[in-house]
């Protein structure tokens, strides 16, 4: 198969679950993804070691098939480094369950035919009903971020990660925002942003500015 031929209908593509034996095709595909230019600010470069670590038990890994081809897949982590446990950095009790949404790929050849969301879905309805989900996202990434805020992850925070790079910190919680009252924030305006996040305010859906470029619309928690 030409892996760069025209993408198939995303209503073609087949939903699995990998494992150790789908590694090869999950590392290849991730280096094709991000590129020969690693960006550490729009996406972390993973190395091989983590795909594997994630398929030996430490979360597991939704893959979307053309035929032979791995056209996309998102990683869904349970298992935490202690450098990187989430429970502090979201305020949760330590015995709480949570799962974090660590990394997707899409191949090229199939960009634009809302993958990422098909994903983030796949792996929320993967998840234990019990485990609370969080992801993070670099601001400049518009797409990532945009995808989450689609799906159920408002932003809760920006936070610097893999030695220095700025992430939204994005959880699913259920919340609801009260469209009546909005502020439209340049995604790249950390300070505005901060102060926001101080007021009790929080980042819920992607809109456009007046320039056409993407923002992000700010509003409180609807009272229960």
């Amino acid at each position: 198969m030409n892996a760069l031929r025209e993408a198939a209908p995303t209503s073609t593509l087949t939903q699995r679950m990998l494992g150790p034996g789908d590694l090869d095709a999950i590392d290849t595909l991730h280096h094709l993804a991000i590129g020969p230019l690693v960006r550490p600010e729009v996406v972390k470069p993973e190395n091989r070691s983590y795909f594997e670590s994630i398929l030996s038990g430490r979360g597991l890994v939704i893959g979307l098939y053309d035929g032979p081809l791995l056209a996309a897949y998102g990683i869904l982590q349970h298992d935490h480094a202690p450098k990187d446990g989430p429970h502090k950095m979201l305020g949760l009790d330590p015995a709480l369950s949570v799962g974090r949404l660590a990394g997707a790929s899409v191949h090229p050849a199939y960009r634009g035919r809302g993958l990422q969301r098909v994903l983030i879905a796949a792996r929320v309805d993967a998840a234990p009903a019990d485990m609370v989900l969080f992801s993070t996202a670099a601001p400049v990434n518009t797409p990532s971020w945009a995808s989450l805020l689609s799906e159920g992850f408002p932003i809760y925070d920006i936070q610097l990660f893999f030695g220095g790079y700025a992430r939204y910190v994005m959880v699913r919680d259920f919340t609801t925002f009260d469209p009546q009252e909005t502020l439209l924030v340049d995604p790249l305006d950390t300070v505005r942003q901060k102060e926001l996040f101080a007021e009790g305010l929080h980042g819920y859906a992607r809109c456009r500015t007046d320039s056409g470029a993407a923002g992000v619309l700010y509003a409180r928690p609807r009272k229960a």
